[in-house]
């Protein structure tokens, strides 16, 4: 009995891994595919590619088209397990954000017109979902979520600035070495910090069920780990990787369990603390960001594979969620319409309106503004925390997708028409940008 139950286990473990092995090459295949063709068709980036490809293996488009291929492909079975494999890569995705924040740059020389922007490219889009909210909340279906947490992560989602894609988009526009650049950089930046301490605030807040004593103690907690972290990553960890670095002249595997182990234990530890597992991901790369020698060999290297392996599932674990369909009715479509525009108007009205008034000339004003409004990866991981947390229902949880997607694809193509009359080589960056 013993040795069947053993063959049936085993056959059982064998049958989910060789489902989990062909999703993992179809998303990884078909993500390549897609993000080829939207970088060489639609100017966009390979980030910018990878999102359509998640969304198009979801119910959006592979399930309403071929219903039998999606359920064979995408077994229930394996939902578990590849839920735990993107939620992994999305840690690992976390720390390298948190060590691509180099400060000593970005925040060099800007005065104060970086946090002006900064501060307008959060407040108008938070005040604009707050007071908007209310409305959407009133359309959702019973049973509707808690409306203080839907106001709370409706309004960080409209705020939210994708500071690795701009990067990107502004080196494959040899446009980053611009000082307007670097405002915007910055202010992203600060931007970005501020949203994942919203993030993690505001989930403390709901899964502490909204409990001001339990609440104030996780974020006591949360700061006196963050200082543990940052003491133990920037004085115990990072000068001996810069000594093994200068000795080695590669990541070696000591380097990588120390890296490895840290990581995952600050993730147990925020996980516990109830402000999700991937702000301790955050934190722990916040901690070694100085380190420049370590993040470039990281990201020439290991952050590779996380970007190529883990980045296509975690979209494809977002497009699971993603169920275009469920927008049918034409009120549904204006609501994802209206979603869209109070998005775009927050974030552009803001930093545009500041930006001129901080003295920009007006076609500068307009990158910004058109810049900031750029949310892909970062938006995506909001919005998972809030439909895991039973925050934002399907429905209005696409709707934000959507709001998401557009918001990334519109940015490069407007950037390219604005930038076209631009001298924006590297001779003419240089003279141009405080170093």
């Amino acid at each position: 009995m013993n040795a069947a139950n053993s063959m049936s286990l085993g056959s059982h473990a064998e049958h989910i891994i060789f489902f989990i092995l062909i999703q993992i090459v179809i998303i990884l295949t078909f993500s390549k595919i897609v993000s080829f063709l939207a970088r060489k068709l639609l100017w966009q980036t390979n980030v910018a590619g990878e999102i359509l490809a998640g969304i198009l293996l979801g119910p959006s488009f592979l399930a309403s088209l071929f219903p039998d291929v999606f359920s064979i492909i995408f077994i229930s079975d394996t939902s578990i397990a590849f839920i735990g494999l993107s939620q992994i890569g999305l840690i690992f995705l976390m720390f390298q954000i948190g060590m691509e924040f180099d400060f000593s740059r970005q925040l060099k020389g800007k005065g104060s017109t970086f946090i002006l922007i900064s501060a307008a490219g959060i407040i108008f889009p938070f005040v604009i979902g707050l007071f908007t909210a209310n409305y959407f909340w009133q359309l959702l279906p019973a049973p509707k979520p808690n409306l203080l947490g839907f106001k709370l992560f409706f309004s960080v989602a409209m705020s939210i600035t994708a500071i690795p894609i701009l990067g990107r988009i502004f080196m494959e526009l040899n446009y980053s070495e611009t000082r307007t650049a670097a405002i915007i950089i910055s202010a992203a930046a600060i931007d970005d910090v501020i949203g994942w301490l919203l993030l993690g605030t505001i989930t403390a807040l709901v899964t502490s069920s909204f409990n001001g004593l339990i609440v104030m103690q996780s974020i006591s907690l949360l700061i006196l780990f963050s200082i543990v972290v940052f003491f133990i990553g920037s004085r115990l960890l990072s000068p001996y990787i810069k000594k093994t670095l200068k000795n080695a002249q590669y990541i070696n595997s000591i380097i990588i369990f120390y890296i490895v182990l840290g990581l995952l234990m600050s993730a147990i530890v925020t996980s516990y603390l109830g402000v999700y597992a991937i702000i301790g991901g955050f934190i722990f790369g916040l901690s070694l960001h100085k380190n420049r020698d370590f993040v470039h060999a990281w990201n020439a290297t290991i952050g590779r594979f996380v970007n190529i392996f883990f980045l296509p599932l975690f979209f494809a674990y977002t497009g699971l969620k993603t169920n275009i369909s469920l927008l049918s009715d034409p009120s549904d479509i204006m609501l994802c319409i209206t979603i869209c525009l109070l998005a775009f108007v927050g974030k552009f009205g803001g930093t545009y309106l500041v930006s001129r008034f901080v003295g920009e000339t007006h076609k500068n004003s307009l990158i910004i503004g058109f810049s900031m409004n750029t949310r892909a990866l970062m938006e995506l991981i909001v919005l998972n925390v809030g439909y895991d947390l039973g925050l934002l229902p399907q429905k209005i949880f696409t709707m934000l997708v959507i709001m998401a997607v557009a918001s990334t694809f519109m940015i490069t193509p407007i950037l390219k028409v604005l930038l076209r009359n631009k001298d924006n080589s590297p001779q003419a960056a240089q003279t141009i940008l405080p170093h």
